[in-house]
Parts: C-alpha cells; structure tokens; sequence
C-alpha cells in the first residue's frame, strides 16, 4: 500500500499520451518536435513535484476503517507516554527478552507509537510507515517531503504528525485517509502532544504553540528565549518543556502564560520526567535537575560527564536517564544519589524504558541493552547494524526499537 503511487501514475498515463499526440501534430507544422517535448516534460515534472508536496491531502489510498482506535491503557500513543514515567508497572518479565522479528523501514531516531496492534514509526526516508505488531508485516506507508526526525502523536483515530520540508502539521483520520487540516509552522524541532482537544508543539525560533486539534487554529503562542526541541509533559493543566535558553518553563496549558522558569546552565534538549511534587530533566551543562513542580524551586543535581540529551524514566524509589558520556545512571529520587550507573561504549540519547525490575535502552554504540533496575548488571544486549537515537516503547509484552541501519527491531 505504497502512498500515490496509483494515483501518481494514472496522471503520467495521461500526460504521456499528450506528449505522443502534440509531437505527431508539430511533425505537421506547429512547434518543433523536440522543443514542443521539452514543454509538456516541464510539465511532467511540475505534476509530479506537486504530487510530492502535496503529500498528505491525496492520501485516500491509506485507510484502516476495520481498525477499533479506542484508547486502551497498553497503547503508546506518544513520544513519552504511561503519563510521561516510561514505567510499565502491569507487566512481568520472568526472563530476558530475545528478538520476535526485525523489519527493514528506513533509518529512525523516532520513538514507535502502538495502538490496537498497530506500529506507526517516522523515518528520515521521508515515510510514516505502518505494521503489524505481532508479525512485523507492513501494513502501509505514508509518503512525507523530507525526512521525519521527530514522533507523531495519535489521538483516538487522529494522526497529527509533522509533514516534511514546508514544516507543515498534519492531521489525518486514520479511519478513511482524509487529510483534516495542516498548519504551517516554520522549523518544528518538539515531537507534539495532544491534551483535552489541544496540540502543543515548540519550533526552532523558540516558539511553543497551542493549537486546537480538530482544525490547527492557534489558541496561543509563548515565546521562549532559543530553540525548543524538548517534547512537553503535562500534569493537570501545566506544561513544562526545556528550551535552548537553558531555562525549564512551567506553563498555564489554557492561555500560555508563564507560572515559573528555572535557568540552567547550558542548552535543554531533554524531555521533562514528573511526579506528585517534582520535576527532572538533563540538560547540556551535563546536569541532572530535580525542580518543585509548583513552585520551579531547585531541590537538587547530579553531575554526569557528559552533555545530557536522553529523557529520564522513574519507578516509585528511583530516575534512569543516559548521558553523553556513555553511562547510563540510576538515582534516588529523593536526593538525587548515585545507585549506580553503568557503562556503554558510546552515548546515549535514547531515553530509558522501565518493566518491573528491568530497564531498556540504546546507545549510539548500535546495541540495545537490557538492565537489571535494582543494581544496573547487564542482563541482555543485542547488536544492531546502525547507532540507535530512538526511545523504545512497549505494547502487549513486545519492545520496539528501530535504528539508524534502517531496521526495526521487535523483543518480548
């Protein structure tokens, strides 16, 4: 179910045919042969580069109307979901997990979203693609203008997603393949989120946008001070994002008026990690920040090694996140003291994925790990053929993580 290609060449069927019959009519008089040739080929090629920008408004051909897209509490709908912990706290692993199956889709930094069975993943081959997550089976693709760095968001049968080199934002219903609306939003750099009819998503110039979901009408817009490529988590009705400025931001998520900031000193790329009364997050000054979640108070910061870009995972009594420095580190939550840490041969962006006892996680060495949480002992890793960027998710006993060797990769 490759996207346009029906459609794509039935209109070169018809120009093809156009060509034939000019160029038996200019044998008779009318313009040269060869120029005449040259004229309908520019024309050829302007169908086709429309074709190709126009992208996501002619995607009938990408349906799944027997698909039941009602929420259910197992599906990953975006970048970091389970309420922005990571922790799969209803699931058992008696053993370490081994590879299902591995599918060839184009190289990935986005973080797999899964709902009712189904895989939606990102790629830099300018794909959304879709599969099957018991068998690995394609069940289509849809076909961007650029490479898709960044994780859509899925909310009921709704896929928002960033639309390629025009920077547009896309809605499209996954039932029928109709193109909803799209927003042009110059260099979007945050993976979007959707809460309570709303999309929220930060750009490159330091823009961070309320957007309503059902027709992309901006509601607000908070100017921060640099870039914004840290992917919002929420809890009640405040945001919170990091920037390039350096400064964590706690946001009223109905008017985008500011409640705090706290000022780190170096560049955010990280994704805030919450509870009840805190808030964590890395940032490139290669410290690891707890803040009071109400009042943006600092509590405390651990020192890494290393710039840190991955996002942390919790459980009840402990944080995980990665650092450049190729450690991946386990703290207390309450004062933020090493538990341990342990040892990559690269570093690591991929934010921590916690099951009962277990973490998970890549490394841009190519391999993907398998930790024992309570004493971080290597208990599996497997070599992948690329360096791994991408977060893992989970659904229904199985882990997903693709990497840059254009493969995706399915353990349970």
């Amino acid at each position: 179910m490759e996207f346009l290609k029906k459609g794509t060449r039935v209109e070169l069927i018809i120009l093809r045919k156009k060509i034939v019959c000019v160029g038996a009519q200019s044998r008779q008089g009318g313009m040269p042969l060869q120029s005449e040739f040259r004229f309908w080929l520019k024309i050829v090629r302007r169908v086709i580069l429309t074709f190709i920008l126009l992208g996501l408004s002619c995607a009938s051909t990408l349906k799944f109307p027997h698909t039941n897209f009602e929420e259910k509490d197992s599906d990953w709908r975006s970048f970091n979901d389970l309420r922005h912990t990571r922790n799969v706290s209803s699931f058992d692993l008696n053993s370490s997990v081994k590879l299902l199956w591995k599918k060839k889709v184009g190289p990935s930094y986005s973080t797999p979203l899964i709902l009712q069975g189904m895989i939606v993943l990102g790629t830099l081959d300018e794909k959304v693609v879709f599969i099957d997550l018991n068998s690995g089976k394609k069940l289509g693709s849809l076909g961007l203008s650029a490479p898709l760095s960044l994780t859509p968001t899925i909310k009921d049968s709704i896929l928002y997603s960033p639309g390629g080199k025009d920077d547009n934002l896309l809605a499209l219903n996954l039932k029928n393949g109709k193109s909803i609306w799209r927003k042009k939003l110059r260099d979007l750099s945050s993976s979007p989120i959707t809460v309570d009819g709303v999309l929220f998503v930060g750009t490159r110039r330091g823009l961070f946008f309320g957007l309503n979901s059902l027709n992309g009408e901006e509601l607000w817009q908070f100017k921060a001070g640099d870039f914004i490529y840290s992917t919002a988590a929420f809890s009640g009705e405040t945001l919170y994002f990091g920037s390039g400025d350096g400064k964590i931001y706690s946001l009223d998520m109905k008017t985008g008026k500011p409640f705090w900031s706290y000022k780190t000193e170096g560049s955010i790329y990280s994704s805030p990690c919450i509870t009840d009364k805190a808030l964590f997050l890395g940032s490139s000054d290669s410290y690891f920040y707890a803040i009071g979640r109400f009042s943006g108070e600092f509590l405390w910061k651990y020192k890494t090694e290393g710039r840190i870009h991955s996002s942390a995972a919790r459980n009840q009594e402990s944080i995980f996140f990665g650092s450049n420095d190729g450690y991946l580190y386990a703290l207390s939550l309450e004062k933020g003291e090493l538990l341990w840490r342990f040892k990559t041969d690269g570093p690591i962006h991929s934010s921590p994925l916690i099951i009962r006892g277990k973490v998970f996680f890549g490394s841009l060495d190519g391999y993907f790990y398998e930790l024992n949480s309570s004493n971080g002992e290597l208990v599996f890793k497997y070599k992948t053929g690329g360096m791994i960027f991408a977060s893992p998710s989970f659904s229904e006993g199985k882990i997903l993580i693709p990497s840059t060797n254009g493969y995706l990769y399915c353990f349970e």
